[in-house]
């Protein structure tokens, strides 16, 4: 028999459910469920249960040994009940490990959904090899997680690295550091309003307010950056989420911020790269929450 983890993202659209073997492995990635479709938590859970029975139960070698869920948080400090989540109000205070649990005899835990992309990339993606892995999710909003040797940092009280929130300018890093903020710079720059991915397809032919929008983005999240490079010191940042689609657009203003307050022994040994698993990374994380 392969034993085999299940994992599950959970992100305000979509859930992308998957299996990994001992090895770390991804060996089924699931079509992507829409959120829309679910009145409540319970519905969403006896879904999400018997789609990955399904998978399972599609070869008669596999063993499920355990089910992983990366959630929007901040969770409560046991990681067992999701919390303020306004992009996913269907499962905000919500118990979701007891009530997903009823539908299994294995064990289920829950993460951070920023905390179990970092620990994909950890494991299998951008940052394998290295000893302490930062990531940055850029997307609707601006996730954080640190992974050390291994383990997701989730502090005393489950909230660490909820570094998005932290105050910036007249507001937070989120703020400044997320699709929205790219939206407002473009506005701002050329007094039109455009989507990112209208900014995006400009930035890729060469417009001059796209570069400008994408400049400014890259310079807030190279100054949340450098807080954590001092706090943290790690040897890799991985940028994931849908903006990191334009990472050739924003590393050069990101890195002129970090590297103009790095230590000398950090100067030029500091990575900051765009994830590689793409939409597998929270999957494989979540399911490596099973031990």
């Amino acid at each position: 028999m392969i034993k085999v983890r299940a994992g599950v993202d959970i992100g305000g659209t979509k859930i992308r459910i998957g299996l990994i073997d001992e090895g770390g492995n991804l060996i089924h990635l699931a079509d992507k469920i829409a959120m829309s479709q679910f009145q409540n938590g319970d519905e969403l859970m006896e879904v999400m249960a018997s789609s990955i029975k399904a998978m399972v139960n599609e070869s008669a070698d596999l063993e499920l040994v355990g089910v992983g869920v990366g959630a929007p948080g901040p969770l409560d400090d046991t990681h067992e009940m999701v919390m303020e989540t306004p992009n996913t109000p269907i499962i905000q205070n919500y118990p979701l490990v007891a009530r997903l649990q009823l539908h299994f005899d294995v064990p289920v835990k829950m993460n951070n959904d920023a905390n179990v992309f970092v620990l994909g990339e950890a494991i299998s993606g951008a940052g394998k090899g290295e000893a302490y892995v930062y990531g940055i999710t850029l997307g609707t909003g601006y996730g954080h997680g640190f992974v050390w040797n291994g383990r997701i940092l989730s502090g005393a009280h489950g909230t660490a690295t909820e570094y998005g929130l932290a105050p910036y300018n007249e507001g937070t890093f989120e703020d400044y550091a997320s699709g929205p903020a790219l939206e407002r710079n473009y506005e701002h720059i050329s007094g039109e309003s455009k989507s990112g991915l209208q900014i995006f397809e400009l930035a890729q032919s060469g417009d001059t307010n796209a570069l400008a929008a994408w400049s400014l983005l890259g310079r807030s999240v190279g100054h949340s950056l450098v807080y954590v490079t001092h706090l943290l010191d790690p040897g890799i940042i991985v940028v994931g989420g849908s903006l990191a689609a334009g990472f050739d657009f924003f590393i050069d203003s990101l890195r002129e911020v970090v590297d103009a307050h790095l230590f000398t022994n950090q100067k030029g040994r500091l990575r900051i790269v765009p994830a590689e698993l793409g939409d597998a990374a929270p999957v494989i994380g979540a399911a490596s929450l099973i031990i």
